[in-house]
């Protein structure tokens, strides 16, 4: 018997080297990863000849938004014709294969960047536009990402990210799309739902949408002030460190944070310890006093002195 061991520990890495190369085979068949457009007019955004959405690019906003040093930012969404999203997955929904999505971000009313992701057969490609001083385009940044001298940006600097960056927030996630979700879609849900873009969903969401839990107005605000900068990596299968901000649709909040340790590090823009550690250069202001005011409630719960209602 101890002979025959390394004859089936052979077979067993044949076998293992075959699946391998299949693998590695069915890869070569997928088309090659096409680059972005060059130009973001060349995306898909706008119609032709304007700066207007093109048939079937949809708004949207996001419930609570994601900390950018203080931009104003707007979000679109394309899907193909005929195709849904599969919500089947409450937490994790499933995007059809040419999908589009644009974030804009503007500071003093100026556009600066626009960011764009699409859904290929290959995965999810990303790319950064930057726009031009007349505002008629925006060309696409190097993969490498730039950092330029802007006036109306904080600190007279601004980032475009690399795409490095966008696949350290975007591939971790629980869906690579961060902001169109139930929680985050809330009250636009419905219409979503009845206009037929979004398909396997549970059948309240039609009249009742998944909400953010929590005891009061402030624990509501704050955890989705949390589910929006920090869920995309501490979730339950995210980053090694076992700190769950998430939340879950339809589901009881999970237990409150270190709220202490997140202001420590929310307070800081040291790069070895500010949280988030990537997109941002400026502390989030109203971000901390909203965690501080949760923190403040609990800690007066928790003396008696006053009880949330």
């Amino acid at each position: 018997m101890p002979a025959r061991r390394p004859l089936r520990t052979m077979a067993g890495m044949r076998q293992l080297l075959l699946i391998l190369l299949l693998i590695g085979l069915s890869l070569l068949a997928l088309p090659a990863q096409a680059e972005p457009p060059a130009l973001l007019s060349q995306t898909g955004l706008w119609a032709p000849g304007s700066q207007q959405p093109a048939p079937g690019v949809r708004p949207f906003t996001p419930l609570h938004v994601l900390w950018s040093d203080g931009a104003d930012k707007q979000r679109w969404i394309r899907l193909p014709p005929g195709a849904q999203v599969d919500a089947r997955n409450p937490d994790a929904w499933q995007f059809p294969v040419g999908t589009r999505l644009w974030k804009e971000f503007r500071h003093g009313g100026v556009a600066v960047e626009t960011r764009f992701m699409e859904r290929t057969a290959r995965g999810w490609a990303y790319a950064s536009y930057r726009w031009r001083p007349d505002g008629r385009d925006a060309e696409r940044v190097r993969a490498a990402g730039e950092t330029v001298a802007l006036a109306v940006a904080p600190g007279g600097r601004y980032d475009f990210p690399p795409n490095g960056d966008c696949l350290a927030c975007h591939a971790d996630a629980r869906s690579p799309v961060l902001g169109f979700a139930a929680l985050q879609l809330g009250p636009q849900l419905p219409a979503w739902l009845q206009a037929g873009l979004i398909a396997h969903a549970p059948a309240r969401w039609r009249t009742q949408p998944p909400a953010v839990p929590g005891a009061t107005e402030v624990e509501r605000a704050a955890r989705g002030y949390l589910h929006a900068n920090c869920a995309h990596c501490h979730h339950g299968a995210g980053v090694p460190r076992p700190l769950r901000l998430a939340l879950e649709a339809d589901r009881p909040a999970p237990p409150a944070p270190d709220l202490e340790a997140l202001l420590r590090r929310m307070g800081t823009r040291n790069p070895y310890v500010q949280m988030p550690p990537l997109g941002t250069r400026h502390i989030d202001p109203a971000g901390l006093a909203l965690l501080q005011a949760w923190a403040n409630e609990r800690a007066m719960a928790c003396d008696g002195s006053s009880s949330p209602r």
